[in-house]
C-alpha cells in the first residue's frame, strides 16, 4: 500500500507538530529562571543549571552541588502510566543530564550522582562520568543510551530485586540491554 502525502498535507502535519512542541515548551516554563538584580554571575549560572535540570522533568526534584560534582534527586510520581520504572528513569535522567550539559556552566561538573526512588527514597544511586556525554549524545536515543551507562550503580536489596525483575521483561531488556546487564551485577548497599 503506497501512501502519498501532498505538500499542503505535509505542511499541516509539520505545523501541528511545531504547535504541539511549542505548547509543551510553554507548559514547562521559561528556559532561564528569573534572577533578582545584584546576583553574582556565579550564582546566576548555578540558578540556571538548577532551573534547567528541574525544568526537564518534575520528577527531578532537587539539585545540590559540592565542588565539581552534582547530586540530582529523582522522585517519580505514581502517575498510573504503564511505563516501567527502568524506561522512565533512563528517559528522565537522560534529559536531565542533557539539560545540565547544555546549560551555561554545566560542563564544569564532570560527575553527577542521581539519588533515585524505586521503592523508598534514595534506594538507588547512579553515578555518571559526564566527560563521555558529548561523544554519545548525538547518536539516536543518545541521552537515554548515556543514562543507561552509569559509572557505578548501587541499590538497596529490595530495590535491586525489583529492578532485576523488571529487566527480565523482554521489552525492557530489548530496549535497555546495557542497563539491565549492569543491574545483574549491581552493588547492594549494606544496611
Amino acid at each position: 500500500m503506497d501512501v502519498k502525502i501532498g505538500g499542503a498535507t505535509l505542511a499541516v502535519i509539520l505545523a501541528g507538530m511545531l504547535i504541539a512542541l511549542g505548547v509543551n515548551e510553554c507548559q514547562r516554563g521559561p528556559l532561564n529562571p528569573e534572577v533578582a538584580d545584584g546576583v553574582s554571575e556565579e550564582q546566576k549560572t548555578w540558578l540556571t543549571i538548577e532551573h534547567r535540570i528541574k525544568r526537564s522533568d518534575p520528577s527531578l526534584t532537587a539539585v545540590t552541588r559540592d565542588q565539581q560534582t552534582l547530586t540530582v534527586t529523582y522522585r517519580p510520581d505514581a502517575d498510573g502510566t504503564d511505563e516501567g520504572w527502568v524506561p522512565r528513569l533512563l528517559r528522565v535522567v537522560g534529559h536531565g543530564l542533557a539539560a545540565l550539559n547544555n546549560a551555561p556552566g554545566g560542563k564544569q561538573y564532570p560527575q553527577v550522582t542521581v539519588k533515585a526512588r524505586l521503592l523508598a527514597d534514595d534506594d538507588v544511586e547512579l553515578v555518571y562520568d559526564m566527560r563521555g556525554f558529548d561523544a554519545i549524545k548525538t547518536q539516536r536515543d543518545g541521552y537515554t543510551t548515556f543514562a543507561s551507562l552509569p559509572r557505578s550503580l548501587t541499590f538497596d536489596r529490595n530495590a535491586l530485586a525489583q529492578a532485576q525483575n523488571e529487566c527480565r521483561d523482554t521489552n525492557v531488556w530489548g530496549f535497555y540491554p546495557d542497563f539491565c546487564e549492569r543491574v545483574k551485577t549491581a552493588t547492594v548497599t549494606q544496611p
